[in-house]
This record gives C-alpha cells, sequence and structure tokens, in this order.
C-alpha cells in the first residue's frame, strides 16, 4: 500500500495530459513561412546627376570642360563591364581619355549611385 501512495504521489502511473507534459528544453524555432523579397527599385541616374556637380564640367550634347555624355555613349556600349569601369571613374577620378584636364574623383558616391548615374548616360546613345 506505501508503494502504490508514493507512484500516485509522484505521478506514477497517469498519461500525461497537455497541462502536464513536460516542456521541451529544444531551442529550434518553428519554420517561419518563406518571406518573398521586394523589388528592388532601380536608382535614378539622371536625378543623382542633377543632384551632383556633374554639370559643373558636363553637359548631354555639347563638349564643356569634359566630354559630353552623348560622346560617352557613343564611345562605350551599355554592357556591365563597361558601366562598372566607368563607375570606377567616377568614384576614382581619370585623366587622358578625353584630353589632358583630369576628372576629380567622387569617392563620396556609392558604386550603386555611380553605376546608375553610367547607366543613364550609356543611355544617350542615338
Amino acid at each position: 500500500m506505501m508503494i502504490t501512495a508514493g507512484l500516485v504521489a509522484c505521478g506514477g502511473g497517469e498519461t500525461p495530459t497537455e497541462e502536464t507534459k513536460p516542456i521541451s528544453n529544444s531551442t529550434e524555432e518553428p519554420a517561419a513561412a518563406p518571406v518573398a523579397e521586394a523589388p528592388v527599385a532601380k536608382k535614378d541616374g539622371k536625378a543623382l546627376i542633377e543632384a551632383s556637380d556633374c554639370r559643373t564640367c558636363h553637359k548631354d550634347d555639347t563638349k564643356l570642360i569634359g566630354p559630353a555624355y552623348m560622346d560617352v555613349a557613343k564611345k562605350y556600349e551599355n554592357t556591365s563591364d563597361n558601366v562598372k569601369m566607368l563607375a570606377g571613374k567616377i568614384l576614382k577620378g581619370g585623366q587622358g581619355n578625353w584630353g589632358e584636364i583630369p576628372m576629380a574623383g567622387h569617392p563620396n558616391l556609392s558604386e550603386e549611385d555611380a553605376s546608375a548615374m553610367v547607366e543613364y548616360i550609356l543611355s544617350m546613345k542615338k
């Protein structure tokens, strides 16, 4: 009889219910449903150019201090390699491709912004 009292007092012989089931120590969280990524808005290269100092040296169709954007578009095909190379020139500066006057670098621009500017310029090809 003592054994039975001990088993009942300790919960022996009972089937656990929802309330009495042991809590899992697992650190796994339930799998979350996949979240669709929002489309990335493409930067407006024209607006970025207008907001910068680019127009001090460049015009769309006439050489100023630097080449006209349309001349750049005629010289370079719109490829990812050319966009990357020209964006690098915007960021670091350059000299020699369009004359002796150097273009100052613009290290405060992001690579993404410089690329958007180049893509806009290369889209001016007629």
